[in-house]
């Protein structure tokens, strides 16, 4: 059997980061959890994950949704209402 497990974050400072990595790779292998290497990202101080920007300076909404978001065309009709709630 194999598990993955994704959007896994280490949240810490540069001098704990690695002791911290090193303990969740230890668990990694007691559970025999796959890892996939080509979805990982190492050492980086701020990433688009889920919809969010997260970096040093705290959790932000990605500008390109809010962009999306605030220039979706306004439903006029009761069908355009229906889809756009996913209510058909």
């Amino acid at each position: 059997m194999k598990i993955f497990f994704d959007d896994f974050i280490v949240f810490s400072d540069l001098s704990t980061h690695l002791e911290k990595l090193k303990k969740c790779f230890f668990n990694y292998r007691k559970f025999v959890i796959t890892l996939n290497l080509d979805k990982c990202a190492f050492m980086v101080f701020s990433r688009t994950i889920l919809g969010f920007i997260m970096s040093e300076e705290g959790k932000f909404m990605d500008p390109k949704k809010v962009e999306a978001l605030v220039n979706m065309p306004i439903p006029t009709t009761l069908h355009e209402i229906q889809v756009s709630t996913g209510m058909t």
